[in-house]
């Protein structure tokens, strides 16, 4: 015998663990412990009848509780608060004593904090806790149905199994009623969460000014910034564009509305296309392959140094295609205002102003100084790192020619500035290199830490070409070189596969794909009703009756028990060996064993009537015995 409270105390506590699962990574360092320990402790409170927590206590605390975080609640920040809130009342509900009402309270509390972890990130795990939650919480409603009629209620073990048989049916059902309704129902194009919590986290990775010598370093977090569904690509073609700085300003590199242009043409191999996922972000640029020809998906503007961004802010996650040929150069037919990309920073050392004089020298040929810079860089052994680094107001002096260790942002602003005194117009371009690329999935996986800054120039004929100076330094293929090479093993690939599969499939699920899914529905309902030939007809229609007759039989014999089952093959053995005089109308089994004087019909009776008629099924082992008579009649 089983005791239907003891049931109710094992769920309540499954469903606080699943329920928190998701968010344990969220929670104050103070709450966290309480947590995990209340789980337990309430378990063994409920074990020993026993509370510690008396009933008035209990509700100072929740509405302590409740009011300290009751006033974290900002526009920006609305969901961890509120989250933080419904877990200490999970927390005073598993500690105190427990009626009908409070295991109802604690089923409700666990799907309010489920749904709350959604709004704070979404990733596959989800789906698993959702499934197992959706069970416990439905088996436990179930068991509390037949707990309210009676608290000391026990039922037997096979009572029991019925019970639970039943309570499992309906979340199956509600499971996938809930991915029919997920297709079927309206999309919208920004989901609650984002209404819930408008302000996105801070990207730490690309950065949308460039000053050397600040120590901010560019990249220091593996934080996830975006996906990129494609082909693999070659080392140096793995450059992904964001934002274009142009102008300098009180030591660093900004952006600045550049003078307009005559339409650029993309000259280069044949284009690529990448579908782009990107994390939410603070700013609304949007990452592409470099060289983008088209980017389509999304709403956005375009600007003329090819930079794409979105008309509305990028706090969710979503995805846009972008056609690219890597390795292009841009070319400009109309005239390009030079003197905008020539202006040079305000303080220069005296060592940088007669190296960029010395490559002046070299003649008006474009093409030679864009040489003679490289040969410097080349010859200089600059290293990159990204520590012990150069500062001060000279930091590019001391990253030239006295430490000679930096960055990226040393190396493109150390290569801009001489450009533009040597007469070369250019522009720094930030955005990501390299990223891992995960064969399982056919995409690459690229992280804040690889955020980078390059240089483009404009040559002779006009065309905007990219340059990367830190691909010279000495250490350059084991630094950069790094971000080229497969960082995920096998494990990882296979579980960023899933985790990917899950944000294209369910996440970024949109309007557009619902409608791809109904019209591809409908097409292929139409090239059905287009079939006129009778020959396609009398097809179909042959093999229409077939699947209709084998449904019908396979619910005929679903609809029969196993013992029907098993009569009808006595029958039909009886039949085949005896012939049809033996089966005479009302003749039992027991009669049909004695007129046969058959002893293996005998025992099918004794057995096949010792169940039936006790009003009971057979067991396992009797049906094994009945089939093993069967095959010696």
């Amino acid at each position: 015998m089983v005791r239907i409270k003891r049931l109710l105390d094992i769920l309540s506590s499954l469903v606080a663990l699943l329920c928190m699962g998701p968010i344990l990574a969220y929670l104050d360092q103070a709450l966290l412990p309480v947590a995990l320990l209340a789980i337990p402790a309430g378990f063994w409170c409920d074990r020993r009848e026993h509370y510690p927590l008396p009933t008035w206590l209990a509700t100072l605390i929740a509405l302590a509780g409740m009011a300290f975080y009751t006033v974290q609640i900002t526009r920006a920040e609305v969901a961890i608060p509120v989250v933080h809130a419904m877990v200490v009342l999970m927390i005073v509900r598993l500690l105190t004593p427990k009626e009908g009402r409070d295991y109802l309270q604690i089923v409700v509390l666990a799907l309010f904090i489920l749904a709350g972890s959604s709004l704070i990130h979404l990733e596959i795990g989800f789906a698993l806790y959702l499934v197992l939650l959706v069970f416990g919480v439905i088996l436990g409603l179930v068991l509390l149905t037949v707990y309210v009629t009676d608290q000391n209620m026990t039922m037997t073990r096979p009572d029991l199994t019925k019970l639970i048989k039943i309570g499992l049916i309906l979340p199956a059902i509600s499971l996938l009623l809930m991915m029919i309704f997920f297709v079927v129902l309206p999309r919208t194009r920004h989901p609650l969460w984002n209404f819930l919590n408008p302000a996105a986290k801070g990207v730490v990775g690309l950065a949308e000014t460039v000053q050397p010598g600040s120590f901010a370093q560019i990249s220091t977090v593996k934080t996830l910034a975006f996906r990129a569904e494609g082909p693999e690509l070659a080392p140096e073609d793995r450059y992904w564009r964001a934002l274009v700085l142009n102008h300098p300003e009180q030591g660093r590199w900004v952006r600045k509305d550049p003078p307009q242009e005559g339409g650029g043409r993309v000259v280069g191999p044949p284009p690529v296309i990448f579908m782009i996922y990107p994390e939410p972000r603070t700013d609304r640029y949007l990452i592409t392959l470099d060289r983008p020809t088209l980017v389509s998906g999304v709403r956005k503007e375009q600007t003329v140094d090819q930079m794409f961004v979105a008309r509305s802010a990028i706090d969710h996650r979503f995805r846009f295609e972008v056609r690219a040929s890597p390795g292009a150069s841009l070319q400009v037919p109309g005239k390009v205002d030079r003197a905008f990309y020539l202006q040079p920073p305000a303080q220069i050392s005296p060592r940088i102003r007669q190296l960029a004089t010395d490559i002046r020298n070299q003649g008006e040929d474009v093409a030679l100084r864009i040489n003679a810079l490289a040969d410097f860089f080349r010859n200089q052994e600059l290293s990159y790192a990204q520590d012990d680094l150069p500062s001060g107001p000279d930091a590019i002096d001391s990253f030239l020619f006295a430490k000679k260790r930096g960055y990226c942002e040393f190396f493109a602003s150390a290569y801009i500035t001489l450009a533009r005194l040597s007469g070369i117009p250019a522009r720094l371009v930030g955005g990501y290199y390299g990223g891992d690329y995960n064969p399982m999935g056919g995409y690459y996986l690229v992280s804040e830490e690889t955020a980078h800054v390059w240089v483009e120039i404009l040559t002779a004929d006009n065309r905007w070409q990219r340059v990367d100076p830190s691909q010279w330094a000495i250490n350059a293929a084991t630094t950069l070189g790094i971000r080229d090479q497969g960082q995920l093993n096998a494990l990882r690939q296979l579980a960023d596969s899933l985790n990917y599969h899950w944000v294209q499939a369910i996440v970024v699920f949109d309007l557009q794909q619902q409608i791809s899914i109904f019209r591809e529905a409908g097409a292929r309902l139409r090239s059905l009703r287009s079939v006129r030939a009778p020959k396609d007809w009398r097809e179909m229609a042959g093999g229409l009756l077939v699947a209709v007759v084998l449904v019908m039989a396979v619910f005929s014999l679903r609809r029969k028990s196993k013992e029907a089952r098993l009569l009808e093959e006595y029958r039909a053995r009886l039949k085949k060996r005896y012939g049809y005089e033996v089966l005479l109308p009302g003749s039992g089994l027991a009669e049909i064993g004695d007129q046969l004087d058959n002893e293996e019909c005998r025992q099918f009776a004794k057995i096949y009537y010792g169940a039936v008629f006790r009003d009971r099924t057979l067991s396992k082992t009797e049906i094994a015995t009945l089939k093993d008579l069967l095959k010696n009649i």
